[in-house]
């Protein structure tokens, strides 16, 4: 099948003035933390719960979710900064892109995927357990994603104003939000849980992983930064080496802090927490440095260029590729028999191979939907429809 590019983005560096053009670097790290977080996933399913490399390997990839998060904050800031937003218009769009996309995918792994081999449930029972997956975000392992995104499309009208009210004490304000994500950080890893599950804490506390609170920094570093984007831009520039020293210092930490919690016992699973405080400078400066390579690229690309067209092709079809990519996961180690891992060694060939599956059948998924009326509710993107032929100009006589 063969791929149709996107139009030649119009000319925007990586310097382009906020609020206008197209950011080319944004492109090559959303591209590059969706493939990390099917990284995620297919490691989590391929390799054995004990096995000590595969889980350090997960504990340097979970950064995808606080990378997302920022990306959210940041576009959206980036966007809006210097034009007025209709909250109404701004929900309603948000809410079809993801929303609709949202329910659909939820319904479907819920209702197809968790139901194989399982003994059908009274359609009262069948209702009850959607509507709990739909408002906690259990879809599937992956839909937490959207949740939190919807709940902060929400909450954005009002931190948008906030923010423009408070210029000159962002600082503050982010210094403020580092200080509660490492008290909230603390909490849900070395708190006890509460003791009445079924209270209101006890919810909360059960459900921290789909709440925006949780991920409420990265949210805020993305506005911020992208209200300064020029100032944060040239910080960027000027800090390179800086952020490659603290990506190593950060990695050496989070790897040490995972071979101390397997030397007091834990599994490898429960040593490589995603929302342990011990990992928030690596997540940091992993934010960083992904920025900081997406503008390198983003500067050196000429405009319109094949590389670039690429990369923007890419990442229109991620936010699809991200909704899929379990469904084809599943596919690959539960259907045919289970004949791909039944028949290629475990570790390291089954987890590349499950991962060249996954994306290209979830690329080719994507590359069909996107071009029928089906695009937005199922992908949340618009629909591609091929270009009219030019008609053929008259010679003159």
């Amino acid at each position: 099948m063969s791929v149709q590019l996107l139009p030649a983005a119009p000319a925007a560096k990586a310097t382009a003035k906020a609020g206008k053009g197209h950011l080319n670097q944004v492109d090559l790290v959303r591209v590059l933390t969706f493939a990390s977080v099917i990284a995620v996933h297919v490691i989590t399913y391929t390799n054995d719960g004990a096995s000590v490399t595969a889980y350090g390997a997960l504990t340097l990839l979970h950064f995808t979710r606080s990378v997302f998060f920022f990306l959210t904050g940041f576009v959206l800031v980036y966007t809006y900064r210097r034009r007025p937003l209709a909250p109404g218009n701004f929900w309603r769009r948000r809410m079809s892109l993801v929303g609709i996309p949202y329910l659909i995918w939820t319904a479907f792994y819920f209702g197809v995927l968790q139901q194989v081999g399982m003994q059908p449930l009274p359609m009262g029972e069948f209702i009850d357990n959607l509507w709990g997956t739909i408002y906690k975000g259990l879809g599937w392992y992956h839909l937490y994603f959207l949740l939190v995104s919807l709940q902060f499309y929400i909450l954005f009208p009002f931190v948008l104003a906030v923010l423009k009210r408070t210029v000159r004490h962002h600082k503050k304000i982010l210094v403020g939000s580092l200080v509660l994500q490492v008290g909230l950080s603390l909490a849900e890893t070395y708190l006890p849980a509460p003791s009445d599950p079924d209270s209101l804490l006890g919810q909360l506390w059960s459900n921290d992983g789909t709440l925006v609170i949780t991920y409420q920094f990265f949210l805020l570093a993305g506005c911020i930064a992208a209200f300064h984007y020029e100032a944060f831009q040239a910080w960027i520039t000027a800090h390179s080496r800086l952020i490659w020293w603290g990506l190593a210092g950060s990695a050496t930490l989070a790897l040490t802090w995972y071979g101390v919690n397997l030397a007091y016992g834990h599994t490898p699973g429960d040593a490589t927490g995603v929302l342990q405080p011990e990992m928030l400078p690596w997540y940091g400066f992993v934010v960083l440095a992904l920025y900081l390579v997406g503008s390198r690229w983003a500067a050196r690309q000429e405009p319109g260029s094949r590389a670039q067209r690429l990369v923007a092709a890419a990442s229109q079809r991620s936010f699809g590729v991200f909704l899929v990519h379990p469904a084809m996961l599943w596919v690959f180690l539960n259907e045919f028999g289970q004949w791909f891992p039944n028949h290629i060694p475990q570790g390291l060939p089954l987890t590349v191979s499950a991962y060249a599956f996954a994306v290209v059948t979830s690329l080719v998924f994507v590359e069909i939907v996107i071009r029928t009326p089906l695009a937005k509710v199922l992908i949340g993107r618009d629909r591609l429809r091929r270009p009219k032929p030019a008609k053929p100009e008259l010679q003159p006589a």
